[in-house]
């Protein structure tokens, strides 16, 4: 049986392998510590969980959901971007409910590229935002992100022509795998660009939420004109540890919702009443939670990057994220490394690769372990004398 060109075109799922080579520690008895994957482990808020209880007992509950979402919860939406980012949306025809941001991410692009068409992205990149491109026919045009430009593509350097083919520019900031923050004049430069080349703006702001020191990252929707083309995806799954619930949603311009609305309603109906409910109860909670959750993120954070720094590398600190982006040792490349590590140390990293070809030279760490297995983790590394040189 044949599969569908547009499988063929997907790049390795690096995690596959991964997920092989995990197994086969596992059998041998092994105790992996895994921060592979982006899986948080931080408790949902209680009242949240109150919330889904007291829903399961509601005979509603149990029909189909309510699509787009239900109003309650595009309220509480409405409500948090006001309150947390200082801009409007109008509950009713600019939010739309999904299920898990990625499903939207994904679908969004079924919205709107058609077979030939191109996309902007930085890369390394989250795997849904040129996957989405190559799913739906189209061709994802890599912009490197490197160390060298902050993570941040000089959108002046875009060939004109390149620029007038494309469809839609997708960024996201705060950064999953890099951990980089863009500047609100990184986002106006963005807005202009995209209203110059009559570009759609996606705008993934997962991370909304998780960030360090008091760096609070900015929305896109908090540039002046944004609206007129963008669209901002967002999730509950890291700010209020709720990534097996999937719930996520999406606002700004009211048109790029209603063809995702559009193309949802064909697809499927919507997501579970429960989860609705729940997440409309963690979306009015205020900064008590989320300050214990950045609290814990970052207490992890410095005892991963100063046991590394201990080990010679010289890795600064993100500002946010739940992940540490390192550059493997010289004489590997980063599927080697990350062989390396699981296989002498039990320790799980994601190769870089995995978030495109320019991932390679790093390996991505997630911080979704206690910060006594994180401890353990550094220990390991020590005993195998795994360094950076």
């Amino acid at each position: 049986m044949e599969k569908a060109e547009r499988l063929k075109k997907l790049p390795t799922y690096v995690f596959a392998k991964l997920d092989e080579l995990k197994a086969r520690e596992r059998r041998k008895g092994v105790d992996l510590i895994d921060l592979g994957m982006g899986n948080p482990n931080i408790f949902p808020p209680q009242d949240v969980i109150d919330e889904v209880i007291e829903a399961l007992k509601d005979p509603e509950t149990h029909r189909y959901p309510s699509f787009p979402g239900t109003h309650d919860l595009r309220v509480a939406i409405a409500n948090w971007c006001k309150r947390e980012y200082g801009f409007k949306v109008d509950p009713d025809l600019e939010t739309i409910v999904l299920i898990g941001s990625k499903e939207g991410l994904i679908h969004f692009a079924f919205a709107f590229i058609n077979p030939g068409d191109t996309t902007l992205v930085p890369m390394p990149a989250y795997p849904a935002h040129f996957n989405g491109t190559i799913l739906a026919g189209g061709t994802p045009i890599s912009l490197p992100a490197t160390e060298s430009n902050g993570y941040m593509p000089d959108l002046d350097d875009i060939n004109p022509d390149v620029a007038k083919k494309a469809k839609m520019l997708i960024l996201s900031y705060p950064t999953n795998p890099t951990t980089a923050f863009a500047t609100k004049e990184y986002f106006k430069k963005a807005v202009a660009f995209a209203k110059k080349y009559k570009l759609i703006l996606l705008h993934d702001f997962a991370y909304a939420e998780l960030y360090f020191e008091g760096n609070k990252p900015i929305s896109m929707l908090e540039i002046p004109e944004a609206k007129d083309v963008c669209i901002e995806f967002h999730t509950c799954s890291k700010t209020f540890g709720m990534a097996g619930w999937r719930v996520g949603f999406a606002v700004g311009n009211r048109e790029l919702i209603g063809a995702l609305r559009q193309i949802k309603t064909n697809l499927d109906y919507g997501l579970f009443m429960g989860a609705q409910k729940a997440a409309a109860k963690a979306l009015a909670h205020e900064d008590e939670y989320m300050e214990k959750m950045r609290k814990t993120y970052k207490e992890r954070r410095d005892i991963l990057v100063d046991g590394l720094n201990s080990l010679g590398w010289k890795i600064e600190k993100p500002k946010g994220t739940m992940y540490v982006w390192a550059p493997v040792p010289k004489g590997y490349n980063c599927a080697e490394f990350s062989t390396l590590l699981l296989e002498k140390t039990g320790v799980v990293v994601a190769p870089g690769t995995a978030f495109g070809d320019e991932g390679e030279g790093y390996v991505r760490i997630a911080l979704v372990d206690t910060k006594e297995r994180i401890i353990e983790a550094v220990e390991r590394l020590k005993k195998a004398n795994i360094r950076f040189a």
